[in-house]
């Protein structure tokens, strides 16, 4: 239970993080893009994982 609450606090961070540097740098200037792309990479994996344990815990009900 404690992981998937992380899970979901970083899923929040990812979000900010994209969101936030998108405004950022439409708003302020180009160089805050990169806030947009640590974003990004931090919200696939966290779906990444949180697909992989969904995929697991399905397989393991089936089995």
């Amino acid at each position: 239970m404690r992981f998937e609450a992380r899970l979901d606090l970083l899923d929040v961070v990812a979000s900010l993080l994209l969101f936030g540097g998108l405004v950022l740098s439409l708003a302020v200037a180009e160089p805050w893009f990169w806030l947009t792309c640590a974003g990004f990479v931090l919200m696939a994996a966290v779906y990444a994982v949180k697909g992989a344990r969904w995929l697991r815990t399905r397989l393991r009900h089936t089995a």
